[in-house]
């Protein structure tokens, strides 16, 4: 099976079940390139020293780019930045409210992480993010196997393989 959908729609059914977390001010995507803006003054339970780097950062400008799939698993680099200036070590702390959204709509703990970069001593370069997308299929539907997902010109293609589809969640 393939499919494609352009993003707004794609954007459109993941949040069907529930709104992106308050931090998410914007999504959109342009060509290959999917930009967001993340209000970091939103993040739930943030340390005292995180609120005060969140209140001078104010909103960090986020764009991700696929960077390949394979093993059910999505990369993305990332870049962000916040009044101009790189932002890459708060990424960190936006994951936890990004996965406490998953998990409000049913899906299971952990689907997303940053690694590398500026998360990781010695890293050089961006930091990715790790998108679990086998293990959010799998949770709403048996017997599906995404063999490959892309971002093209706006529009999000992905290839599966569709067997015996047992149930649907």
């Amino acid at each position: 099976m393939q499919l494609a959908l352009p993003f707004t729609e794609a954007l459109a059914l993941a949040t069907a079940t529930g709104p992106l977390p308050p931090l998410v001010r914007s999504v959109r995507a342009d060509g290959s390139v999917v930009h967001a803006e993340i209000d970091l003054r939103q993040i739930p339970d943030a340390s005292r020293a995180l609120r005060l780097a969140a209140a001078a950062a104010g909103t960090m400008a986020v764009t991700a780019r696929l960077a390949g799939y394979d093993d059910g698993v999505a990369r993305l680099t990332v870049t962000a930045h916040a009044r101009g200036l790189p932002a890459h070590k708060l990424l960190g702390h936006l994951i936890g409210p990004v996965n406490a959204a998953l998990r409000r709509q049913g899906l299971p703990e952990g689907l997303v992480t940053v690694v590398g970069g500026a998360e990781e001593p010695g890293e050089p370069g961006e930091p990715m993010v790790v998108v679990r997308v086998q293990d959010v299929v799998d949770a709403r539907a048996t017997g599906v196997l995404v063999t490959a997902v892309d971002l093209r010109e706006a529009v999000v293609h992905v290839t599966a393989t569709v067997g015996d589809v047992v149930r649907l969640r």
